[in-house]
């Protein structure tokens, strides 16, 4: 079956699909169309409106755990309904959805009691995502971190206001669980860094650097005198969006991360406004880039010294597996043979958006360079290359 139920529509057809009695289909069937319906129906509460159709569907949805193991606590969601879903899910893992992003200066004791109800499920929670303003962040994660979350796998928290980069914490994971995590205007203090040894997937949104820093994983305000190993072992998807680094304090920037198994890299709106920035810039690239198993790499929005640093830190490396590049919004005129000959044969595919692309396509018009190559992008449009000299006058 392909496509997307719209359960809005067919909510208002119920009178007339009543006629043709929806009742009929085998329990069975009726359990692979719920299915579908859970996958791809463009609502939030699926399971409320396939138990609205009839009241067969209603009796065989209620006996589907599966049906009701996502919990979403927002505004529109009446928090009576949320005893009896975690009853019909059962003992199956559940993914929290909790968006409170319209209060600012207080916080309904509705949805406090929802969290009371949801702590006794806490070995349960797989994904946990909060969007919510700062005091209610504040309010929400003072519940929580004091809980073991281990069966936890993906962590989501994002400060839905706007202003400056807030710590919450500290939270425990089971390091052999955790696997995925994603910031946004927030950082967060695992109680111990080895608790992020298995993280696999990050992603820091206007965050801060600091959760890449192995002296400020646990504490900005009293980093470790002593060198540390990196905590995170594991990393193999990285996505960084304007978050730059915090000022040293005592200890420079250290690396949390080993890139030994880093296959994508996303870097996006770094600055370094300052000296002691570049410099911890520059030890973040020299790592990431570092990476031996690098398949995908996205530049965009970087300027000024961070750009330079970042190039710098290009020509001196290799990326003997690259085969994805993509470059957004950069100068290109710092883009060199020897930026080029760092990207070896490999590379198949280039994208590049809202930049100057002539310093890029003079370097391709030698067949020798990028001999793969098999896709060029400019703007969303496909260029072949045999037509970048005469289509860009680079005869």
């Amino acid at each position: 079956m392909s496509g997307a139920f719209d359960l809005g529509e067919m909510h208002g057809l119920l009178p007339g699909l009543r006629k043709r009695n929806l009742d009929s289909p085998p329990d069975e069937v009726l359990r692979r169309i719920f299915g579908y319906i859970q996958c791809s129906a463009d609502t939030t509460h699926p399971e409320l409106l396939i138990t609205s159709v009839t009241h067969h569907w209603r009796e065989v949805a209620i006996k589907i755990p599966s049906l009701w193991t996502r919990v979403s606590i927002n505004h529109d969601r009446e928090i009576s309904v949320l005893e009896a879903i975690l009853s019909r899910s059962q003992n199956l893992p559940l993914s929290i959805y909790i968006r409170l992003d319209a209060f600012k200066y207080r916080f309904i004791t509705d949805y406090m009691a929802a969290i009371d109800l949801l702590v006794p499920h806490v070995a349960r929670w797989r994904h946990l995502s909060i969007i919510a303003t700062n005091p209610v962040l504040h309010l929400l994660t003072t519940q929580i971190h004091v809980l073991p979350l281990t069966a936890l796998e993906h962590f989501e928290l994002v400060q839905s206001d706007t202003g400056h980069i807030q710590h919450f914490g500290p939270f425990t994971f089971e390091p052999a669980v955790f696997r995925t995590l994603r910031l946004e205007r927030a950082m967060i203090y695992p109680a111990d860094a080895s608790l992020l040894a298995r993280l696999t997937h990050m992603e820091l949104k206007e965050s801060s650097l600091a959760m890449l820093d192995e002296h400020k994983l646990l504490s900005l305000d009293y980093p470790p005198s002593e060198a540390r190993t990196p905590s995170i072992l594991a990393l193999q998807h990285l996505v960084l969006d304007a978050s730059n680094p915090v000022p040293d304090r005592g200890m420079p920037y250290s690396p949390a991360f080993s890139a030994a198994h880093l296959t994508t890299l996303s870097l996006t709106r770094l600055a370094a406004p300052s000296m002691d920035r570049v410099q911890a810039l520059s030890r973040f690239f020299g790592t990431a880039l570092a990476a031996p198993a690098l398949h995908h790499l996205t530049i965009a929005d970087i300027h000024g010294h961070a750009l330079v640093m970042l190039l710098s830190v290009i020509r001196a490396a290799t990326f003997p597996h690259l085969d994805r590049l993509t470059l957004a919004s950069i100068d290109t005129s710092g883009v060199d043979e020897r930026v080029i000959g760092a990207f070896t044969e490999d590379v198949a595919e280039l994208v590049l958006a809202r930049l100057d692309p002539a310093p890029l396509f003079r370097h391709l018009l030698v067949p020798a360079v990028w001999p793969t190559l098999r896709r060029i992008e400019l703007d969303g449009v496909e260029v072949p290359r045999a037509a970048i000299a005469s289509q860009f006058g680079l005869d």
